[in-house]
């Protein structure tokens, strides 16, 4: 999406404190590999990297991504993050961070998504959740009826049995949460 090219990856990589050995998947990668190829490098040999989405053609840019660079820590994988048990090809509590950014303001089941993270996430694991700002004025920004207050995510997650465990501004245009179990 437009709006990834807005966000440092590397700034938001950064505040996930990302640690050798690591599983990390990004919920709605889509075909850029905006944040997973730099945790890919990152990572290099000594951690895996899931780039889930549910369009074909976006796994497709990024096994072409992945092949280029050499990536081979990287993971396609085909999933609906909006179906509790939609991604069938990571294992139960194997993953160490669950990167959803700028997802939620389009997602319809947000309460799912929930439930999945939940689901996939280990227990000293955090989801690391940017989306845009609600009152941003950006040119490439969402609809403001589309965008959704962090409060309003808070909501989701304490609903889903999460706990906030930090924020921060993750550019001028996102506003950035951190949750666990």
């Amino acid at each position: 999406m437009a709006g990834s090219a807005l966000l440092d990856a590397n700034v938001i990589l950064g505040i996930a404190n990302l640690r050798p050995g690591y599983r990390v998947a990004d919920f709605g990668a889509g075909g850029s590999g905006h944040l997973v190829l730099p945790a890919a490098r990152f990572l290099a040999d000594d951690g895996v990297v899931f780039a889930v989405d549910i369009h074909p053609e976006a796994l497709s840019m990024l096994r072409g991504h992945r092949s280029l660079h050499s990536l081979l820590n990287l993971y396609p994988v085909r999933g609906d993050i909006e179906r509790f048990g939609g991604i069938a090809d990571i294992e139960q509590g194997s993953l160490d961070r669950i990167f959803l950014i700028n997802t939620l303001w389009s997602a319809r089941r947000r309460a799912s998504i929930v439930s999945e993270a939940r689901r996939l996430l280990a227990p000293d694991g955090q989801i690391i959740v940017v989306d845009w700002e609600p009152q941003t004025r950006h040119a490439v920004a969402p609809n403001s009826v589309d965008r959704v207050a962090p409060y309003a995510i808070d909501r989701v997650f304490s609903e889903g049995g999460c706990r906030e465990c930090g924020q921060f501004r993750a550019s001028r245009d996102h506003w950035g949460r951190i949750y666990s179990h």
